[in-house]
């Protein structure tokens, strides 16, 4: 193979990548397996995209590029077929001989890709994206022991492929039912589809349509059943302490679609499983998370069956809300990220209450940080076209650059004022969990998205929340409380009482010599409330401390303050507020005119 050939199958490469990414919504139509939530064509997008921003043509080598590939998907690999893809990328590259003659090292690497790709799934199933690239890597070998030009191989594995392609609709009953190729598979032969008519032709061609009627499955494919997992789960995890194989098989316990990319040094894991927080104690116990993903594969289902509103509820973690309240009315939650020492944690999601105790303890520094970027631009891919309308209610854009995020990245979208609306609730915790709880309240009643807003931010101003703070190094290492006057009330034993101003900022409003006098402060106000019949809703929360909310809410029970439930507290407020904490918020009815 010549240079400027060597260039052009690495700009095929880049071809190939174009054309999954231009089919992304074809392949989520189609998607069935392993789980039928409808992303198999936007996480291999993701994937190819991040080739196309990172992979550079001007390289030293085939092999230098076949490197750069495999980084890049490694970083940008997202599910169950995109793990696999991005294993086929490293399989190419480490696999690559540059010693060797350029079009038997590429074939001969292919072949070792397709074997890697083979081990990364902990169970191997045929009808899949793992038998199209057994097809066509087998195929290339073939063709050029045999004497074939690249040109001639590329073409003939290319037939074969999309034949392979075709037959796995009757090797899996779910693909057999829905009359359907598997997603993942198709995905992989748009990709050496498109390498193959740039390589051989220069051009883009535009390809033959499957002769199977993808449309006939679409309305099955939303009755498809439950995942036995509620979470798509993945890490990336560098420096493993453990024997590798060892590693993997324990794995298996956390769930199921187990798919490795990379080795000992760094490995990327795909993962269904219920207990994401529990794996991830695994995980920091055994290496160095670096990299964490978590979506809510029961909660994309729920929507595919039967969505409960036309518009979308979107908030972050700092919301505290009942158990279950998010799934139940299909409420996308945005983590926040949770920074103890040189670990970070997506909260209510990897880091179980137990654990966190343990490291509040501990922990030299903690902080919180907003979403990051990915998980916002994700979450907003997949709310297109399944809603009417979406309204994100962000934690107080005082106390978090949340809110700035979101509206920055729906503004890089050019996404519609029509579409989508931020609220900056000016509230946090159990305060901005009772207007997330308002605006389901609104939107279940199918009132329209202007009422929705105009109420929402109405009610904001009507409610209210009270800390009874129980440790004061947590607010002073947070900045919550200026350490100057957080040192005077340590000496002096003061504990504050903290509550959120018209703007959403913290601001101290009393203190206590002890956090049960603060309690009693607290609840002789909201007294006040009740006797004048302006209550409409209260919630208890805590932090590690239940029995304490449990006989405050009996207190508050007897003086007439019905409280409506006990929420545990995120662990984002926990870092800001301290072990112990106590709070309580309310909903106040408007004062007549």
């Amino acid at each position: 193979m010549k240079e400027s050939e060597g260039t052009k199958l690495l700009e095929g490469f880049l071809n190939g990548a174009k054309e999954v990414v231009n089919q992304k919504q074809e392949l989520n139509r189609i998607n069935v397996f392993p789980v039928a939530d409808g992303d198999t064509g936007s996480n291999l997008a993701a994937l190819m995209q991040t080739i196309l921003d990172q992979v550079s043509i001007q390289t030293n080598s085939i092999k230098d590029g076949l490197n750069q590939l495999s980084e890049a998907a490694m970083m940008g690999a997202r599910g169950n077929s995109g793990m696999i893809f991005a294993q086929y990328f490293y399989g190419l590259s480490t696999s690559y001989d540059d010693a060797l003659v350029a079009e038997k090292a590429l074939v001969y690497a292919a072949q070792e890709a397709s074997k890697k790709a083979y081990q990364a799934v902990l169970e191997p199933k045929e009808g899949t994206i793992l038998s199209v690239m057994h097809v066509w890597s087998e195929h290339l070998v073939e063709q050029i022991e045999h004497g074939n030009t690249l040109i001639e191989a590329l073409t003939v594995a290319k037939r074969q492929t999309k034949a392979a392609l075709e037959q796995t609709q009757f090797q899996m009953a779910v693909l057999k039912k829905n009359k359907l190729v598997d997603a993942g598979a198709k995905g992989f032969y748009y990709f050496i589809a498109g390498l193959t008519e740039y390589f051989c032709n220069g051009d883009v061609s535009h390809y033959e349509k499957m002769q199977v009627d993808q449309q006939e499955a679409i309305e099955e494919h939303f009755l498809s059943e439950a995942p036995r997992y509620r979470y798509c789960s993945e890490f990336l995890v560098k420096q493993l302490t453990i024997e590798f194989d060892t590693f993997k098989a324990q794995l298996a316990h956390y769930g199921d679609s187990l798919v490795f990319i990379g080795d000992q040094t760094q490995v990327k894991i795909h993962i269904h499983t219920s207990v994401p927080a529990r794996l991830m104690s695994y995980l920091v116990s055994n290496g160095q998370v670096t990299y964490q993903k978590v979506d809510d594969m029961q909660l994309q289902y729920q929507i595919g069956q039967n969505a409960k509103a036309k518009i979308a509820i979107v908030t972050d973690s700092i919301a505290d809300l009942p158990k279950d309240f998010s799934l139940e009315h299909q409420v996308h939650v945005l983590p926040m990220n949770l920074l103890l020492d040189e670990e970070t944690f997506l909260d209510k999601l990897t880091i179980e209450p137990d654990y966190l105790q343990q490291r509040l303890k501990i922990a030299k520094s903690m902080s919180t940080a907003q979403p990051n970027i990915k998980t916002v631009d994700a979450l907003l891919s997949f709310l297109e076209g399944k809603y009417d309308h979406v309204l994100v209610i962000s934690v107080a854009a005082k106390l978090s650059g949340t809110y700035q995020l979101i509206t920055q990245r729906i503004k890089e979208k050019q996404l519609s004022s029509n579409w989508i609306q931020v609220i900056d609730s000016k509230l946090n915790s159990i305060a901005q969990g009772l207007l997330v709880k308002r605006a389901v309240e609104l939107v279940e009643a199918d009132k329209s998205f202007e009422t929705v807003v105009n109420e929402l931010q109405s009610l904001r101003e009507r409610i209210f929340i009270y800390v009874a703070v129980a440790d004061l190094d947590p607010m002073i290492q947070s900045g919550r409380i200026p350490q100057f006057l957080g040192k005077i009330a340590q000496k002096a034993s003061v504990h504050p009482i903290v509550s959120l101003n018209e703007e959403g900022d913290g601001k101290l409003i009393g203190a206590s010599l002890s956090q049960k006098q603060s309690l009693k402060k607290i609840t002789k106000k909201v007294s006040g409330f009740a006797n004048k019949q302006r209550l409409e809703a209260v919630y208890v929360t805590h932090v590690f401390n239940e029995q304490a909310a449990l006989d405050w809410k009996t207190s508050l029970n007897a003086r007439a303050i019905p409280v409506e439930a006990i929420v545990e507290s995120s662990a984002a407020i926990a870092i800001s507020a301290g072990q112990s904490s106590l709070a309580i918020a309310g909903v106040l009815k408007e004062e007549e005119k």
